[in-house]
């Protein structure tokens, strides 16, 4: 299928994106499941639950390659859910072992055990791009702490900031973001196994040990009580998604900017064919950035779907799960797709520190207006100053002059420092080192 958006374009084709959609594919979901009957079998079979030796007969049938998967979606899509048909098709292939199979369990368990399950092995395909981001910033933050750029608030020129501190201050953010989402996955990583009701009850005075064995076999965290109708843990794991990705958005949107025409500060990587228009071949449009944009839109609105599975009804809701395990995969989908792209967009990033510093200019020192302010603070008080300051500099934007000419004029000549640069940069260095210092070690450049 051709694609109709730009993030079904370039996050598609991205490696993160098709590492993890195979992590959620059909063949993956029902090796999920399949993961969950053999571990199920095997600590039954221990534990004296089921026999032993039938125990063995389920471990060895329940394998992808003794799935007619043609005849399970057709069992799937008369069911409602793959778990019936598909225990019936493993029960039908073991024989009398069959009996034993999906014993004191229920299609809820095998199916939030197997999400959990995909989740934990795509864990590190969403995690490592979102770290080659954070690598290549630290990288742009220590290379570019001295080159200069302005600063901008709501646009407009402010105060001279370094295109090493802006990547600090995206850095910074972002790695908050990895640290709650690898939080957030971990927790996901919990086993579901309770039941009809969650009471364990079919199990009797075995349940807690089935329960304690199943966890351990499947690398799971074993839960206080069972949580099947508590779908939190999804729910924090979609919004870790969504401020990942608005992270990763709010560094493509600022590039974005700082690529238009008019600022020319930064170019994505050169790519013959990418960005062009097809009517203005002048044109070299930030795609890339677009991309994670607009990943970054379509996962926002993701965590509802959590929010709404967290309602569910007494002791099994209905009409949430399908739509929670789409969001949840469509999220990490998006959000790996987005990193790879943006570790891309990053790591080819052509920083045009002439420009920069030219751009310091364009408004005749004005930029300086907040350090000016301060000079003239020790003579007139700050509310004074600022007063002052706001007429100069209206005059000189109006007029086209240089602020220091107009201050000048106007009988508030400013010191030569007020418009050093270097001089305005304030602890930016120490804020710099500071979120440097979380990222260990500095990785080299590539």
């Amino acid at each position: 299928m051709v694609a109709t958006t730009i993030a079904e374009g370039l996050i598609a084709a991205t490696s993160g994106h098709e590492c993890v959609a195979t992590r959620f594919d059909e063949p993956s979901t029902i090796e999920a499941y399949l993961m969950f009957e053999r571990a199920l079998a095997e600590v039954q079979g221990a534990l004296g639950v089921i026999p032993s030796e039938a125990a063995a007969t389920l471990v060895a049938v329940c394998r992808l390659e003794n799935v007619d998967r043609e005849a399970l979606r057709e069992g799937a899509a008369r069911v409602g859910y793959a778990i019936v048909p598909l225990v019936a098709m493993l029960a039908h292939k073991a024989g009398a072992a069959g009996e034993w199979l999906h014993y004191g369990t229920t299609s809820q368990d095998a199916m939030d055990t197997a999400l959990s399950l995909q989740l934990k092995a795509a864990a590190p395909d969403v995690l490592a791009p979102l770290d080659g981001v954070c690598a290549t910033l630290a990288r742009h933050a220590d290379t570019h702490r001295r080159t200069p750029m302005a600063g901008r608030s709501k646009l407009q020129h402010a105060a001279p900031i370094t295109f090493g501190y802006r990547c600090a201050v995206w850095l910074d953010q972002l790695l908050r973001r990895i640290e709650r989402l690898s939080a957030a996955l971990g927790a996901c990583a919990t086993l579901q196994f309770g039941g009809a009701v969650g009471t364990l009850s079919a199990l009797g005075a075995q349940g807690p040990a089935v329960r304690h064995g199943l966890a351990r076999r499947l690398g799971l965290a074993e839960p206080a009580i069972t949580w099947h109708v508590s779908r939190d843990r999804y729910a924090d794991a979609l919004y870790a998604f969504a401020a990942a990705g608005a992270a990763l958005a709010k560094l493509a949107g600022d590039i974005t900017f700082l690529m238009a025409s008019e600022v020319a500060e930064l170019r994505e990587p050169y790519s013959d064919g990418r960005g062009s228009s097809s009517t203005m071949p002048q044109k070299r449009n930030p795609v890339m950035s677009e991309a994670i944009v607009e990943a970054a839109r379509r996962t926002r609105a993701l965590p509802a779907a959590g929010l709404e599975a967290m309602t569910q009804d007494q002791d099994r809701g209905i009409a949430t799960s399908y739509m929670e395990r789409a969001a949840i995969v469509d999220a990490a989908r998006l959000t790996a797709g987005a990193a790879t792209l943006a570790a891309e967009l990053l790591t080819g990033l052509e920083v045009d520190t002439a420009r920069m510093a030219a751009n310091l200019d364009v408004t005749g020192g004005l930029i300086h207006a907040e350090a000016a302010m301060m000079a003239l603070s020790a003579e007139h008080g700050r509310v004074r100053a600022h007063t002052i300051l706001h007429t100069l500099c209206h005059e000189a934007s109006t007029t086209g002059r240089a602020l220091a000419e107009v201050a000048a004029a106007g009988g508030h000549p400013l010191p030569a420092a007020v418009f050093d640069t270097e001089a305005s940069l304030g602890a930016q260095d120490a804020m710099i080192d500071a979120v440097l210092a979380r990222v260990t070690p500095l990785a080299p450049a590539a």
